[in-house]
């Protein structure tokens, strides 16, 4: 995928990533199978950091999860 952005679409891609948090705990989830952990968080904060879309989750839920962790 390397210097091959415009091949994705990547609003659809942060919505997706942005549709795996917990709204109630802030939590990630892997996958719609529902395993959750604090890696998960990471990756999906990091690439909507990157996407220039963290505006799509709740920053401050996801930032409490990781500090019960």
């Amino acid at each position: 995928m390397f210097d091959s952005l415009e091949a994705i679409d990547l609003d659809k891609l942060a919505e997706y990533m942005a549709s795996l948090q917990d709204k109630e705990d802030g939590s990630f989830k892997g996958d719609f199978g529902g395993e959750v952990d604090a890696r998960f968080s990471y990756c999906a904060i990091s690439a909507l950091k990157l996407l220039n879309k963290l505006d799509l989750i709740d920053v401050v839920l996801a930032r409490d999860f990781l500090l019960k962790c």
